[in-house]
């Protein structure tokens, strides 16, 4: 196993660790799935444990020289991204404070959050955790597994959002539709 591998599964228990830690309250913690979630977080979650699976499972792989690539300087800029991917996700996290839920729900009082980074991406942890898939892949040095995880998190990130654009236009109204006219779903520039 390579150093870049090591500490690519450093920085996923990083990202674990600060997730517990920035969840605040019991429907910050809750499983339960709210009213508007359609699955959304099943499959965001089969999506990531899957990741990690493959993640874990990349060394075998690679010793079996199955989808292994000498990465070279891809695997520092799998860590590099992996690194921004972490700080991204806590940036939005602590930037939504109460309003950041494990599963699809409102609470009361919910209003739209508009300061940074939320003023540009309307996703931002959602584009944070995608970084780190793609910085953890690139790291661990598996053509295949970086194919795999970037088709299946990009399909679950797609699913995800367009469920949570529909909650949150049918809770916050009108209100969100301006904001989501002014922002990026994900990606600036791009969607």
């Amino acid at each position: 196993m390579t150093s870049k591998a090591v500490l690519a599964y450093l920085l996923i228990a990083c990202y674990f660790i600060m997730e517990r830690l920035l969840r605040v309250g019991d429907k910050a913690l809750s499983l339960q799935a709210g009213e508007f979630d359609r699955g959304s977080s099943k499959v965001i979650w089969i999506s990531g444990l899957l990741g990690i699976i493959l993640i874990l499972f990349a060394p075998m792989l690679n010793v079996n020289q199955i989808g292994d690539w000498n990465s070279g300087y891809f695997g520092w800029l799998g860590l590099l991204l992996m690194v921004i991917g972490l700080v991204l996700r806590y940036w939005a996290a602590k930037t939504l404070g109460r309003f950041y839920t494990r599963t699809l729900q409102t609470l009361e009082n919910q209003q739209i959050i508009q300061q940074a980074p939320y003023n540009i991406i309307r996703h931002p942890g959602y584009l944070g955790t995608f970084l780190m898939e793609i910085g953890a892949s690139l790291a661990i040095a598996n053509w295949i597994i970086l194919i795999v995880i970037a088709v299946m998190g990009a399909l679950s990130r797609f699913y995800r959002i367009q469920v949570e654009e529909e909650m949150l236009k049918t809770v916050l109204g009108g209100q969100y539709i301006v904001y989501s006219q002014e922002t990026w779903k994900l990606i600036p520039f791009i969607y």
